[in-house]
């Protein structure tokens, strides 16, 4: 981005708001509602220079392309602010011209159906990131919500083999525990869990085994820490400093070259959009979720500099903080969408 300050930064000490700005900073995972102007501009506000942008879930492929539609027609509406990412080249372009690089992904396998050449398709417009399910079962394998786990089906098998050929990256979030971990072990290249924290942390359906965590790692992934209250804590408000205190534990366990961002905004996001995000789950917790307040100290986007200011407050080294904050993802991005 450029040299100008933003006023997030006007908050932080000087020198967090200068490595800030110096660095990469990717957001691993945000569900925002792309098509309002403000969640683009809390993106610049929040020093951004790549977003892994969630355009599609749920939809089946008419839905998907007439979303992709829409999304496409932002880069001609927006480009003062925002540019496509296909290649980790376009990121550094974003960079230089002090736009936001938004990365085109899905969160569910939904948009490919029955058929996989479809995924040539998404691939050629720019998607590059796919995550394997929701939150329940698909075609390719059951998701963390699923009441029983029978890891990657025939199809998901197939899907993984595709999207490794293509370099697509392959995204275990919602995923169950058998379907994370046959995933890992299938796929030929590095896979990410982009919005998760470990169960030493909270033990909720979302987060992650530590030894899943450590089987990412092993095989060169990285995970994205999420900083939705209800997968950090169960004291709330949620705090910056748990998010921080996400951010630790998983370093410890797996070493500052696998960690980074995946805060998981859903800003601006239309209320009928939302009530399809949360089907399935059980009333209780569709009703805890609706009145949990957002992470304090990290509401938005836009409050990325506060990250970059607490890791350094920790005692992190600017170089690894560099890494968390978007060092790790292009060198996840390099090795799976460019080898």
């Amino acid at each position: 981005m450029s040299d100008q300050t933003r006023p997030e930064e006007t908050a932080i000490p000087p020198e967090a708001a200068r490595l800030h700005r110096q660095i990469t900073v990717i957001d691993g995972l945000n569900a925002s509602w792309f098509l309002d102007r403000r969640v683009l501009e809390r993106l610049h506000q929040g020093g951004v220079t790549g977003v892994n942008a969630t355009i599609a879930a749920w939809h089946n492929p008419t839905e998907t392309l007439a979303m992709l539609g829409d999304v496409l027609q932002l880069f001609r509406d927006h480009g003062d602010l925002i540019l496509q990412v296909k290649r980790v080249a376009d990121i550094q372009r974003a960079k230089e011209m002090g736009r936001v690089g938004m990365i085109l992904g899905f969160q569910d396998t939904e948009p490919v159906g029955e058929n996989l050449r479809l995924l040539n398709v998404y691939q050629a417009v720019g998607v590059r990131i796919i995550q394997l399910t929701y939150n329940f079962e698909n075609r390719v394998g059951f998701g963390c919500q699923a009441p029983e786990d029978q890891g990657l089906k025939p199809f998901g098998r197939e899907l993984v083999a595709e999207m490794n050929r293509l370099g697509l990256l392959i995204d275990l979030s919602h995923c169950g525990e058998r379907t994370t971990r046959e995933a890992i072990e299938l796929s030929e290249k590095p896979v990410a869990i982009t919005h998760a924290n470990s169960k030493a942390i909270l033990d909720h359906p979302r987060n992650k085994s530590d030894d899943v965590i450590q089987a990412l790692a092993q095989r060169g992934g990285v995970i994205g820490a999420v900083a939705v209250p209800a997968m950090m804590t169960r004291r709330f408000p949620a705090t910056l400093d748990d998010y921080l205190d996400a951010i630790d534990y998983l370093v410890q366990l797996v070493g500052v070259d696998h960690v980074g961002l995946g805060p998981d905004f859903m800003e601006e996001m239309p209320q009928e959009v939302i009530q399809k995000v949360l089907v399935g789950l059980p009333p209780e917790t569709m009703r805890l979720l609706a009145s949990i307040p957002p992470t304090q100290g990290f509401e938005s986007v836009a409050r990325l500099p506060r990250v970059t200011a607490g890791l350094l407050a920790r005692g992190y080294r600017p170089e690894d903080v560099a890494k968390i904050l978007g060092g790790n993802w292009l060198r996840l991005y390099r090795e799976v969408w460019e080898a």
